[in-house]
């Protein structure tokens, strides 16, 4: 069943006023989120260039995504007056340092999706922190989705 849109829950709701600015404490940990993702960028990047053909697709797949949810990140802190981080944070760099060691010993195939996993679960955990504290609605709708996006990844490239 799909859920209600919000006009349809509150009918005297007007389209045209503006919805309630984020105050800062939901913008920062928006804007941790946003650096976790793009953290996990830099790592995708180099499991995609150290994949097995086998696994490409799959990271690639992982990658994508997390663009994609950069772009909305960064696109939601800007419009709130917020600059958002272009570069991440020196765990970027650590990631890509760790599957290009990792590559060094194994295969950069399925057998490293322990791992994915593990690292999804951090970035989902910066999601949560963000929406434990009262973000707008907009806001929560996008972490939302985005947490659901991942969960669903996870979820076909992990099951039997």
């Amino acid at each position: 069943m799909k859920a209600p849109e919000i006009k349809q829950m509150n009918p005297e709701l007007d389209e045209a006023a503006p919805m309630p600015a984020p105050d800062g404490e939901a913008l920062r940990l928006i804007a941790e989120v946003h650096t976790r993702v793009l953290d996990t960028i830099a790592g995708f990047e180099k499991i995609v260039e150290k994949a097995e053909p086998d696994f490409t697709q799959v990271a690639e797949t992982f990658l994508y995504l997390h663009r994609k949810h950069e772009r909305d990140l960064a696109a939601y802190l800007a419009k709130c007056g917020y600059a958002p981080d272009n570069d991440g944070s020196f765990f970027g760099t650590v990631n890509k340092a760790l599957v290009e060691m990792r590559s060094w010993f194994e295969d950069v195939s399925d057998n490293i999706m322990d791992r994915i996993i593990h690292g999804e679960k951090h970035v989902i955990d910066a999601y949560e922190n963000a929406r434990s504290v009262g973000q707008t609605l907009d806001a929560n709708a996008m972490l939302t989705r985005h947490i659901e996006d991942i969960d669903a990844l996870m979820h076909k490239h992990t099951s039997p």
